[in-house]
């Protein structure tokens, strides 16, 4: 698999606000994220939010902001149990929700490409 520049960058025009975003959509500054480009990011994911996505964005934002580090699954999936319970808790309904992963989690979540992600 090539590795991506997380240097090359495209400029997304939402409204009055542009957006910096790498190659693979990755939002190129975390201060940047708004519901506008959480709401395009899902579509270009293909992804249609409900209210467990808008929970998992949000805690997601939350951890990287307290840490500056990715959090792992097993935290994210910890917590969904704690707030919508067990059956939901599971990596399986994560999947459910990002098909794509965790990463698609933490790009619409407009955290940082990992460097893992090369």
């Amino acid at each position: 698999m090539k590795c991506v520049d997380p240097c090359i960058t495209q400029c997304i025009a939402l409204g009055a606000k542009s957006y910096l975003v790498n190659d693979k959509n990755y939002l190129k500054n975390f201060a940047d994220w708004d519901e506008r480009i959480r709401d395009w990011l899902a579509s270009a994911e293909k992804i249609e939010l409900t209210p467990e996505h808008l929970y998992i964005i949000d805690l997601l934002r939350r951890l990287f902001a307290k840490t500056e580090k990715h959090p792992v699954l097993r935290m994210v999936t910890t917590d969904i149990t704690s707030q919508f319970g067990a059956e939901r808790g599971t990596v399986k309904y994560f999947h459910s929700l990002f098909p794509g992963g965790l990463h698609q989690a933490f790009l619409i979540a407009g955290l940082p490409m990992q460097d893992s992600c090369c």
